[in-house]
């Protein structure tokens, strides 16, 4: 099964489709089977074990269209097979800002809404207008505007309430009036360093450098990058670390997100190899991969990070990747 992870899976059935009939055929036909269904894009933020039982179903639909608005106002419409960073690539290319902070994020279109994909100070939510889906309840298609996708920090009801009901199969956008973010600490020292003023091109070029330095490319080296969230702790527990680790907090309605890298990095993991899978030593938030792991050997590291952060810290950190299938195989 493809994953950026590089572990090894074997599915039941497996089932490409490349249009919006043939998903909505294959997803009845499995329903009503009772067969589970797994929707695969890249694999790209998915750990998978062993065996994926029932249907994996891998989206290849395509097509992406710019629509003009006003001036400086586009609807971006991009289908779920689309690369996400061929939809950065097409509005950069024709001038049309909002994604520049997302560039170079690994995937597909259709897994972008799923886990509310953000980075350096910008999330995908701020963007979205609607989000066409295959309701399997219902089994029939539906646009739900934005507001309806429950959007919070890494997540969605695609994700929590009513995962694996509705399947997406296309995205809509609305961009050119988001205001330029250069506000993240390593998007203004990188800006610094290329010595030019924040615009949406230089914060493209910023974010990639940053990138390219600091995370893996999982063509390179096996991983799905961050593994872990940033948590959210009340003011005064961000008192207590503080007094012990030197830590940031910023505030978000009443909390403070924390940098869940710091933790691990203060509690010893950054660089710790467990045979084929390593913390990455510039970035302690990404598990990598060297060849030949399983989904259970990077879970077993994980989950050994998280309970370890836990004792020390009292913060409990959540997986940012699915994790799909079973570790038994028939």
């Amino acid at each position: 099964m493809p994953n950026t992870l590089g572990v090894a899976c074997v599915a039941d059935q497996l089932r490409v489709v490349r249009s919006e009939r043939e998903l909505a055929e294959c997803l009845a036909a499995a329903d009503s089977r009772g067969v589970p269904a797994t929707i695969i894009g890249s694999g790209s933020n998915l750990v998978l074990r062993a065996r994926l039982p029932g249907l994996a179903v891998l989206v290849r639909l395509r097509g992406l269209t710019v629509e003009r608005l006003a001036k400086s106002r586009w609807r971006v419409t991009a289908a779920a097979g689309e690369t996400w960073q061929e939809v950065v690539r097409a509005t950069l290319g024709r001038g049309i800002g909002g994604l520049e902070n997302l560039i170079l994020i690994p995937g597909r279109v259709g897994a972008a809404p799923v886990q509310n994909i953000g980075a350096y100070g910008r999330e995908l939510a701020e963007m979205v207008e609607s989000v066409t889906v295959f309701d399997r309840v219902r089994s029939a298609f539906a646009t739900l505007p934005a507001a309806e996708c429950g959007f919070r920090y890494r997540h969605s009801r695609f994700k929590g309430e009513d995962s694996g009901r509705h399947v997406i199969v296309r995205v809509s956008l609305l961009l050119g009036g988001q205001p330029v973010q250069a506000g993240y600490p390593d998007v203004c020292r990188e800006l610094a360093r290329m010595g030019v003023a924040a615009a949406r091109g230089s914060v493209a070029e910023a974010v990639a450098r940053v990138r390219r330095r600091k995370l893996p490319h999982p063509r390179r080296v096996g991983n799905v990058g961050s593994f872990f969230q940033n948590p959210f702790v009340a003011a005064e527990q961000l008192d207590a670390l503080r007094g012990r680790i030197d830590i940031d907090g910023y505030a978000d309605g009443g909390r403070y997100k924390i940098p869940a890298a710091r933790l691990i990095d203060r509690a010893g993991w950054k660089g710790v190899r467990r045979g084929p899978v390593q913390v990455w030593p510039r970035q302690p938030l990404v598990l990598v991969n060297w060849g030949g792991a399983s989904g259970w050997q990077v879970l077993d590291l994980a989950l050994r990070i998280r309970d370890d952060v836990m004792r020390k810290y009292d913060v409990l950190l959540q997986l940012e990747p699915a994790v799909k299938g079973v570790d038994r195989v028939p």
